[in-house]
């Protein structure tokens, strides 16, 4: 049930409308404070509106730890009379597609659906709320279009939904079906710093977590109670980035220690001790192993934030290949937060190499003007080549650094003309 598109508008600093396609491998790049983040965690709010009895559009406490103070928040330029819109596109077998109206009433505390229209298998319904909002014990009225049905009644909404909704009822009072976005899940840039020491957990974890807090479990638990297939395979992946080092996990009395040993020497370094960018680096491989290991049939989204930090640009292009390589093995999807050329630069070399299609990678470039962001999609061609879209000069720094150093180089060497 991958997710394919998502929609805002008038929301947070992107006033106008923007369409986000996703691809298997999303990349968003821009400059700092652009918009970026704002970009890639969109489908984590839009997410609290499904799944939730809440009677708000958005169950925001359930952002942690990406809180937001309220609804105001989520609007451009923070109006407390504003409206944004929310929308998202999914595939799989329930596919379906929704775009929603939220509107924020000051004096009310409240935040209302304000419109609704959700489509699937053909068929579709919207909702309107009526301008001045009427509110019953039985919901706020609702002016309601299903094909050539037309009714006005009061609605009770849970989160972005109906709470008896179902866009495929055959007869009226049937409802069998509330859309779902998938599993979503995030791993913010800063990541937790490990322990030297860490308890073995009581159940099994099945995700690393927002700050990777979840990873030195995972790697007990499949020492103390599995094979140790997750933790050779985290090792194989490892030798990409860091050549002749290895994870191990070993037990000192009730608690666990996760160290790095060398080949060939006896040497036992505890993580905790090692540089930043291991420990930076290795929820994303852990998370990636359990994907592969596990296999489950709902494929989910992976947003992951400036994952190349910390780590050496050799490393960036590492990472590019096991984002292509869990695709092609697990059906995750990734959206990706990033700062790295050498990471794009790979990815465009396996699509000229013709290992990668083009339409399994996007690019976004996140611009920022007067306060108003902007998300421009990049084309790329089957050669890797990046056309409309790219801004100029992007990622020209080193160049225009390498001039700037040649020609002061021949200025103090006499040979300026």
């Amino acid at each position: 049930m991958p997710l394919r598109k998502i929609v805002l508008e008038n929301y947070r600093c992107f006033r106008d409308r923007q369409e986000i396609e996703l691809a298997p491998v999303t990349v968003v790049l821009g400059k700092n404070n652009s918009g970026k983040s704002v970009l890639t965690r969109a489908p984590l709010v839009i997410a609290t509106g499904f799944g939730t009895s809440s009677t708000a559009p958005l169950e925001l406490d359930r952002l942690h730890p990406l809180p937001v103070d309220g609804f105001p928040d989520l609007i451009f330029e923070q109006s407390t009379h504003g409206r944004f819109t929310l929308g998202v596109e999914v595939d799989g077998r329930d596919a379906f597609a929704m775009e929603a109206g939220i509107r924020y009433v000051d004096e009310d505390r409240a935040a209302y659906v304000s419109h609704l229209r959700l489509a699937s298998e053909g068929e579709s319904v919207e909702y309107r709320l009526q301008p001045t909002i009427e509110v019953t014990e039985a919901g706020p009225i609702y002016d309601i279009r299903r094909g050539a049905e037309q009714s006005t009644e009061p609605v009770v909404f849970r989160g972005l939904l109906p709470a008896f909704f179902d866009a495929r009822r055959a007869t009226p009072g049937r409802y069998l079906w509330r859309p779902s976005l998938g599993p979503i899940r995030f791993l913010s840039a800063y990541r937790d710093r490990p322990e030297r020491q860490h308890r073995l957990p009581f159940g099994t974890p099945r995700e690393v977590g927002e700050q990777g807090q979840g990873v030195y479990g995972i790697l007990a638990d499949d020492e103390a109670r599995r094979s140790g297939e997750l933790i050779q395979r985290v090792n194989e992946l490892l030798s990409g980035i860091v050549p002749d080092w290895r994870i191990e996990e070993i037990q000192a009395g009730p608690l666990w220690s996760t160290v790095l040993t060398r080949r060939g020497s006896s040497v036992r370094v505890n993580l905790a001790d090692a540089g930043t960018g291991l420990a930076q680096v290795l929820p994303i491989l852990v998370q990636c192993v359990l994907d592969e290991l596990r296999g489950d049939d709902l494929k989910p989204l992976q947003i992951i934030e400036e994952p190349e930090m910390h780590l050496h640009p050799a490393a960036h292009a590492a990472l590019a290949d096991l984002y292509l390589d869990t695709v092609r093995a697990t059906g995750t999807h990734f959206l990706i937060e990033s700062h790295s050329e050498t990471l794009l630069l790979r990815l465009r070399r396996r699509i000229a190499e013709g290992t990668c299609e083009p339409g399994a990678v996007a690019v976004y470039v996140v611009d920022q003007q007067d306060g108003v962001s902007t998300a421009q999609r990049v084309a790329i061609d089957e050669l890797g080549n990046l056309g409309a879209g790219w801004p100029d000069g992007y990622f020209s720094q080193d160049y225009q650094e390498a001039r700037a150093l040649a020609t002061a180089q021949l200025s103090r060497s006499g040979y300026a003309s």
